[in-house]
């Protein structure tokens, strides 16, 4: 009976070894928004338990009534070994060289790999008995490997790191008055290309409140973003130099080395463009996603909101706690939508789940955003949106949030837009606008080598594709600013820093002087 339960309790680990593979890899927790004990690993050990107990009292009901070797009993439990063997199989290609991510992301890949394995199934086919015995025998000897990755997983994530590690940390207070001459709303709009608003714009593509923002602002259009990533390239603007190398250590720690520091620092650690705000007497605060600015920076910050990303299969997270129930279920759904070869089936889209959740993120953050850029209180407030970075999740067309449809990168362009257009709208009515300074740009270009070939590539997409789309779009808007001024020389956008310090300082208050900073300021070592 332990034989037959061990076998059992073995099939339904295998079924989420993805999970436990990536807590067991580690470096995961910085990511996370809640401490994945809860939100994770409690819902998957229940089903655990409930899927082995569920196989072990119908194998003990078919061996005592004798049915245990009717073939098509064989056949079944065979057929569910796929469920399984599909979930190890994704977990083993995490391993494979980023050049052979284009191989595996190819929709003939695992029809293919199907099609190569037609002949060992065929012989299955014939031998189901031997094949259920050697199958057994299998999950049962798995154990040792099963045990060592569950051991690793606990000590690599899941017990390394308190519950408390998870928590936002306590907010600086706020001043009570502060200089009301000027205030600096700072958007960035993730993966935001130059090249697609405004280089070499897609003629379907119409970005009414981008366009009105260019006549009124300082456009750069040779903006040069510090990294091709947001774990480097956020650190970067938000410190003012650039960080070389970033590791995260835990669920409230980045170390980064940058140019003036060979040694490795926490980010939290170090002076950045919040504290200079504050140094002037400035409340700071934040909106954003991907870094948990809530667990870093909080110190510098008055007010911050911030949601994690998408993770990756196996451990994704809802963005907020749920029932245990409910938890349990959407576990379910999740490890379905991870098996190979689910996508090809009718009506079935494994991608909706990752949409449906950003959806809800970046309607969260978006309704922070309007209460902070509306706030008077707030004299720096730094909104990172994760638009319009993959996955897609508004149709032009229909112009509405979706998770439905063959929508893309050009679409979610357009939901910058509209986007952009409804925060100025509410500082408009608030009467805030004409006094803030507002900057718009991006943390990096279109990664279309990256997105290439995914399941949700568009043909628009492949179409405005084949040029450079890494460079990011530069739009400084100065309080009272009605005119524009082109500037064509490549920079760094790290020199971001240095201009919302000379505005809150008043030192920048003419627009015509901006290209004269900012080429004075790019010769700093920092900026290299």
């Amino acid at each position: 009976m332990l034989r037959r339960f061990s076998i059992c309790l073995a099939f339904a680990t295998w079924c989420f070894l993805d999970t436990w593979i990536e807590y067991a890899e580690g470096g995961i927790a910085y990511f996370a928004r809640q401490d994945p004990i809860r939100a994770v690993v409690i819902p998957i050990v229940c089903l655990e338990i409930i899927l082995a107990l569920v196989m072990f009292g119908v194998w003990e009901f078919c061996r005592r009534r004798r049915l245990d070797q009717a073939l098509p009993l064989h056949f079944l439990f065979l057929a569910l070994c796929f469920g399984p063997l599909g979930i190890a199989s994704v977990a083993a290609l995490r391993v494979l060289p980023f050049a052979l991510t284009p191989m595996v992301r190819n929709p003939l890949f695992w029809p293919a790999v199907l099609t190569v394995v037609m002949a060992p199934l065929g012989l299955v086919c014939r031998r189901l008995r031997r094949a259920t015995w050697l199958a057994r025998s299998i999950l049962l000897y798995s154990w040792p490997v099963l045990i060592l990755v569950l051991v690793q997983a606990a000590r690599g994530t899941l017990l390394k790191y308190p519950g408390s590690a998870y928590t936002d940390g306590t907010l600086a207070v706020p001043f009570e008055s502060q200089p009301a001459h000027v205030r600096v709303v700072w958007i960035i709009f993730d993966e935001l290309s130059q090249t697609i608003a405004f280089g070499n714009r897609p003629a379907e593509l119409e970005l009414p409140n981008l366009d009105r923002l260019k006549r009124g602002s300082f456009y750069a259009s040779s903006a040069q973003s510090p990294a091709a990533s947001t774990e480097i390239s956020m650190p970067s603007l938000i410190l003012g130099e650039q960080v070389i190398e970033a590791s995260h250590q835990g669920p409230d720690a980045l170390r980064v080395r940058t140019g003036s520091r060979p040694e490795p620092l926490a980010w939290g650690s170090m002076p950045n463009v919040f504290d200079a705000a504050r140094d002037l007497g400035f409340n700071t605060a934040l909106v954003g996603w991907f870094h948990p600015y809530g667990r870093l920076l909080n110190h510098s910050l008055t007010k911050c909101y911030w949601t994690a990303g998408w993770l990756r299969a196996g451990i994704e997270e809802q963005s907020n706690p749920q029932p245990l129930v409910n938890a349990m279920w959407e576990r379910v759904r999740l490890q379905f939508a991870a098996l190979p070869l689910v996508g090809h089936l009718p009506g079935v889209f494994p991608g909706i789940y990752h949409r449906q959740q950003k959806i809800e993120r970046f309607s969260q953050l978006r309704e922070h955003a309007l209460a902070i850029v509306s706030d008077p209180s707030v004299g720096l407030a730094l909104i990172h949106l994760p638009i319009p970075h993959p996955p897609a999740i508004y149709s032009g067309a229909r112009g509405m949030l979706t998770a439905q449809g063959r929508i893309g990168y050009l679409d979610s362009v357009g939901l910058v837009d509209q986007t952009l257009g409804v925060l100025r709208r509410a500082m408009e009515q608030c009467g805030l606008w004409d006094r803030t300074a507002v900057l718009v740009s991006a943390d990096h270009g279109w990664r279309t080598q990256l997105w290439r070939g995914d399941a949700e590539w568009t043909p628009n997409e492949e179409a405005a594709s084949h040029q450079d789309t890494s460079g990011v779009p530069f739009l400084l808007k100065l309080p009272e600013q009605t005119s524009s001024v082109v500037y064509g020389k490549r920079f760094n956008t790290i020199v971001t820093r240095q201009l919302i310090m000379g505005i809150l300082s008043s030192q920048l208050t003419d627009p015509g002087t901006l290209p004269v900073f900012i080429e004075r300021h790019a010769h700093d070592p920092g900026f290299r």
